[in-house]
């Protein structure tokens, strides 16, 4: 059995709940089974660990060798392929756990599978390096009604507007309390919506913000905040979306909660504590009829808006994987997302059936691309996604201070959809 370091490393981080003493329990028994050999007791309580935390490369390694100590050849194969999927760069070859499948086809398979994620696929193109190499920028947006752009900054708790030619930026909104995600405005652009929320990462950081997070209505033109919308306890406002009507719909990565905004009035639209773990990018489709939300562990779930409680997973096709979606906007019957949380880092867009409550197909935009380093939100102009392919997440040192070595200036890309 591979005993990995038990970490998680989505962008916005998985709350530290998600790991709790019940899990190291279980897990500290788990590998006490493991060691007296004692496989029926190991498989067992390595599937309620992970039912209980989906995707974690430690619970997912140790259940593949779980079902193949325990004669579960073809489980053992699914489970080994989705580890792959999730992290290409994991080294299973010569465990001797799996010893009874290495000779199989299937195993040879993930094997190629393996080699094959190391191949680029390359289709977005670069367009212009930010010239403000510490901003740690998380979203952007076009006013097209003042042909301007904007990013936030997740380190300087702003936003900048910057020039599409030279990269050049300039301070447009510093008045928010905490980092800066994502950022979305009504079709007249009266007002822009800003997703906050309090990360050690930003500068000014303290202890006691620990948890905050807040929704700022901005008049586009005064950049005057309008009305803030706080909440405290432990949350993560990492991205938003508003409805034909001016309604915004925000997703929480801390509470796994839905909220509305109408009527300048903030409540929980739907809680999900108990079938997600980590919300993270939240789309409308065409009609905004479903709402379709990225969990950073399960995938995607389309939600009927008239009906929240009539709600489904999306299934993935084989030859993807569930894990680390952040970015997730719909266009034209289909969904671009932005898989960080895997290795390699992917753009996939997914084709829709249509009444759009199950993925057809896929097609892989960009994989393994060195420029990529945590890609997160995107945007889309007229036919175009608009991403920055770096963000200096893991570039912060124990103090939470910027090691300028470790990172680029902010890159951002361009896609023709197709």
């Amino acid at each position: 059995m591979k005993h990995l370091i038990l970490s998680f490393t989505a962008t916005f981080l998985v709350s530290a709940a998600c790991f709790s003493q019940s899990q190291r329990e279980l897990y500290n028994q788990s590998t006490e089974a493991y060691k007296t050999r004692n496989y029926p007791q190991f498989l067992k309580l390595t599937e309620k660990l992970d039912s209980i935390r989906p995707m974690h490369p430690t619970f997912t390694y140790n259940l593949s060798a779980a079902y193949a100590l325990n004669n579960e050849k073809e489980k053992a194969i699914s489970v080994l392929e989705k580890l792959v999927q999730m992290n290409n760069k994991i080294d299973f070859e010569k465990d001797t756990d799996f010893n009874n499948i290495r000779q199989s086809e299937e195993f040879q398979n993930i094997l190629k599978l393996k080699a094959e994620l190391n191949n680029p696929v390359v289709n977005s193109q670069k367009v212009i390096s930010l010239n403000d190499k510490e901003l740690h920028p998380e979203s952007l947006i076009y006013l097209e009604k003042q042909k301007l752009w904007l990013a936030s900054s997740i380190r300087q708790k702003k936003i900048v507007a910057f020039d599409l030619k030279t990269g050049k930026c300039s301070n447009w909104f510093t008045e928010s309390h905490f980092s800066t995600f994502a950022m979305k405005t009504d079709k007249k652009e009266k007002y822009l919506w800003v997703a906050t929320a309090a990360m050690p990462e930003m500068i000014g950081f303290t202890k006691e913000m620990e948890g905050r997070a807040e929704v700022l209505k901005i008049d586009s033109k005064t950049k005057k905040v309008v009305k803030r919308f706080p909440v405290e306890g432990n949350h993560v406002f990492g991205d938003l979306v508003l409805d034909n009507k001016g309604n915004a719909y925000v997703s929480d990565s801390g509470e796994a909660l839905v909220y509305k905004i109408s009527d300048d009035k903030l409540s929980v639209w739907l809680d999900l504590k108990k079938e997600a773990f980590n919300l993270q990018g939240i789309t409308f489709n065409e009609d905004f009829s479903k709402i379709f939300i990225a969990d950073y562990l399960k995938g995607i779930l389309v939600i009927d808006v008239q009906n929240p409680q009539n709600r489904n997973w999306l299934k993935f096709p084989k030859g993807t994987t569930v894990k680390g979606i952040d970015g997730l906007l719909f266009y034209k019957n289909t969904l671009l997302a932005i898989h960080n949380g895997v290795n390699p880092i992917r753009v996939i867009q997914y084709n829709l059936t249509e009444n759009h409550t199950a993925i057809s197909s896929f097609r892989i935009i960009d994989i393994n691309r060195p420029e990529f380093d945590e890609p997160a939100l995107g945007t889309i102009v007229a036919n175009n996604l608009f991403f920055f392919s770096n963000s200096p997440w893991k570039a912060y040192t124990k103090d939470e201070k910027l090691d300028g070595t470790k990172f680029e200036n902010p890159m951002l890309f361009q896609y023709q959809i197709k």
